[in-house]
């Protein structure tokens, strides 16, 4: 039977975590495959590591990594990819923005051949409720990254995204691990252009995303990336 990895980088999730888990835990149930699911803290100060830990113990198929240098963004949740065991690696934002019953499209769609598939917020058939100011400044960002990589993605940054295992982990190697932690925000992206430079197969598919109450984003802490961002389109 085919396997899935999924995981759910958390950071000071306490007030959801644990619902959010068994929600995704029923759900994944449901499916055709077997699965296993990865909580990865990225230096939770809260008390995010006890209820997954208790989380762990509960079932079986629930694994717990923690990391004490965080938070790292996704650099820590990329890191912990080899652990997998699956054929095909998943992760998600903590938030379950993301309407959970896109995880059976977004799973199909990589055993109906493709390399990547991702949500996106920016179809047509798509429905998000999300702020203004949010709203302003992810469309500029993806617009951004189109002009400067000529990358044909509509959404790099959703958090809910599904890859073939051995994509996955060549991409997170080529791309490495920054312990600087300046790369932030930009990974997802740097992701997908890497994937489109390697003329992989990719597949957006439209969701329903309701934005969190309790969102982490912070463009003043975001900007240090751009040098990031700067030096990867001279290297590409």
């Amino acid at each position: 039977m085919a396997k899935l990895s999924v995981f759910i980088p958390v950071y000071n999730e306490e007030s959801r975590l644990e619902d959010n888990i068994i929600k995704l835990y029923r759900i994944l149930n449901q499916l055709k495959y077997s699965f296993e699911i990865f909580i990865i803290d990225d230096n939770s100060s809260d008390s995010t590591p006890a209820i997954s830990n208790k989380l762990r113990k509960k079932y079986d198929s629930i694994k717990f990594i923690r990391y004490e240098k965080g938070p790292s963004r996704r650099e820590n949740l990329a890191r912990s990819f080899p652990l997998s065991k699956g054929d095909v690696i998943v992760f998600m934002d903590a938030d379950m923005a993301t309407d959970l019953n896109f995880l059976a499209p977004l799973i199909k769609g990589i055993y109906d051949g493709n390399d990547i598939v991702i949500a996106s917020r920016y179809m047509k058939e798509s429905k998000s409720n999300r702020r203004l100011n949010r709203y302003l400044i992810s469309k500029t960002y993806n617009n951004f990254l189109k002009i400067l990589f000529n990358s044909k993605i509509r959404d790099h940054q959703c958090g809910f995204k599904a890859f073939r295992r051995p994509v996955a982990l060549s991409i997170v190697k080529s791309m490495g691990y920054d312990k600087s932690f300046t790369r932030g925000w930009f990974w997802d992206a740097e992701f997908m252009i890497r994937a489109q430079r390697e003329n992989l197969k990719i597949l957006e598919i439209p969701v329903f995303w309701d934005e969190s109450n309790k969102s982490t984003f912070n463009f003043f802490r975001e900007i240090k990336m751009i040098p990031h961002i700067l030096n990867i389109r001279f290297r590409l």
